[in-house]
């Protein structure tokens, strides 16, 4: 039995994203065989754990320095590892996840800024992706075409050296392997109605398609919203709705993403906010999603095309699984395509109007096939139980070692203390630039909010002008 440190990035509780669900989820299959202890921020109020749990202050340096010293194997994820230099300094195995790639996601989330803004951001998901890169010992991610990516970086930084290709496995899995986030083997089950006959915009004998998950730039959300007006008549009892609560942040007050806003927006404009387009205003709490889950008939994700696109794994998309539901989704996405594989789900074409409103035609009208997609799903739904993904870090648990260059590799090394002239170098190359970067995530945020503002100024002035075109034209005839 191993003592596990998991460092969860993002809070833990009844309400928390996809990080903290992770941390959570493999934190309690690590639990079975292994003593684990759970870092959370502080803030987090999590229910009753089978595991220990230890609060943490996101950013102050050396919180987490008691935990690190009682633990054999230390696994995080993300910003963490920057706000929080005594993780990476420790002398301990380390297990990194890497199934959100920051540095693409960063792409989007810069674009709209000045140019100098969105260099000097980029460069440090770079430099904090780069560190993780060079200290960790085993390294876990979502999909395959992840894992290529993630080898082709370590390859780079001299990861692969002869003695590791040597005593490691043909194919590297023993430095690097796939854990994709997983679901609860048990499907939910319907219970009490929290939609169904209890929204007012929601009848008992809707259509439902759900969207589950955050609205980000990457996301194209307006697209759906657009296909489900253009189909009011055609598909009268056709509703959608949005999980569009802030999401939970350990860093501050809770995040309203620009796309979100744009979305209930352009569902006004078009006349179906509140009617056929319903968006949900709180956080769905994660004990609770089953309930929404199970009323719905179709789950529904739509994607722009992008370097983000290729190497995503849509989380979402496995709650959809979970439930069992048909999934209509955007091309581009591997667990879209591989469900799809499966007969589970239909995938559109990017930016493709006609073709999402064709396809939930077809499914508004052909209840058999939304039943056929969805036996079709179970298969799947069975290969990503968390029990079944969580494998390969649960064996490197089993077996933890070093593989990070500048030390010797032990079979089980003995809890040891931190390095106190490697900490203050960490301290000295991370926390500064950890500072500055939450700094520059503050000034995005406001430009982007600042943005959306100026949008709808323009859109105002536009609607304006058609007005008075419409009014000329009216006089002149």
């Amino acid at each position: 039995m191993t003592r596990v440190l998991m460092v969860s990035t993002d809070v833990v509780g009844p309400s928390m994203a996809g990080p903290g669900i992770r941390a959570l989820e493999l934190a309690r299959v690590l639990a079975r065989t292994h003593e684990v202890t759970l870092a959370i921020p502080a803030g987090s109020s999590p229910a009753s754990l089978p595991y220990a749990v230890v609060h943490y202050q996101p950013g102050r340096i050396g919180d987490l320095a008691a935990a690190v010293a009682a633990a054999e194997v230390i696994v995080g994820q993300g910003f963490v590892f920057t706000s929080h230099p005594e993780l990476l300094a420790a002398s301990q195995p380390i297990a990194i996840d890497l199934y959100d790639p920051q540095i693409l996601e960063s792409l989007h989330l810069v674009r709209q800024v000045d140019p100098v803004t969105a260099a000097i951001e980029a460069q440090g998901f770079v430099v904090r992706t780069r560190a993780q890169l060079e200290r960790g010992d085993f390294f876990f991610c979502a999909t395959s075409v992840q894992r290529d990516y993630w080898l082709g970086a370590l390859s780079v930084l001299g990861r692969m050296t002869p003695t590791l290709v040597a005593e490691a496995d043909d194919d590297l899995r023993s430095l690097i392997d796939l854990v994709p986030s997983g679901l609860d083997p048990q499907p939910p089950r319907r219970d009490e109605p929290v939609l169904r006959g209890v929204h007012p915009a929601i009848p008992e004998d809707a259509f439902l398609l759900i969207w589950a998950g955050g609205l980000w730039d990457w996301f194209d959300p307006q697209l759906v919203v657009r296909a489900v007006a253009q189909l009011r008549e055609t598909c009268p009892q056709l509703r959608l709705c949005f999980f569009a609560g802030a999401r939970p942040n350990p860093d501050g007050p809770p995040i309203v993403t620009p796309e979100g806003v744009a979305v209930r927006e352009l569902a006004a404009h078009l006349g179906v906010l509140n009617e056929t387009v319903i968006m949900l205003d709180t956080w769905v709490p994660y004990a609770e999603r089953g309930r929404y889950l199970s009323e719905a008939d179709v789950g529904v994700s739509a994607h722009m095309p992008g370097i983000e696109t290729h190497f995503a794994f849509r989380t979402r998309l496995l709650d959809y699984l979970w439930a069992r539901l048909p999934i209509l989704c955007s091309l581009g996405d591997s667990l879209g395509e591989q469900i799809a594989q499966a007969g589970g789900a239909i995938c559109v074409a990017p930016y493709d109007l006609d073709g999402w409103c064709a396809a939930l035609h077809q499914l508004y009208h052909n209840r058999v096939q939304c039943s056929t997609m969805a036996a079709s799903s179970d298969g799947v739904a069975r290969t990503f139980t968390w029990d079944a993904v969580a494998q390969p870090l649960v064996a490197f648990c089993d077996a933890p070692r070093r593989t990070a260059p500048d030390h010797v590799a032990t079979e089980r090394p003995a809890p040891v203390g931190l390095d106190p002239q490697v900490l203050a170098a960490k301290q000295a190359q991370l926390a500064a630039l950890d500072h500055y970067a939450r700094q520059l995530d503050t000034a995005l945020n406001q430009k982007n909010q600042h943005i959306v503002h100026l949008e709808r100024h323009i859109e105002r002035i536009e609607m304006g002008r058609v007005m008075r075109l419409l009014k000329l034209f009216t006089r002149q005839r």
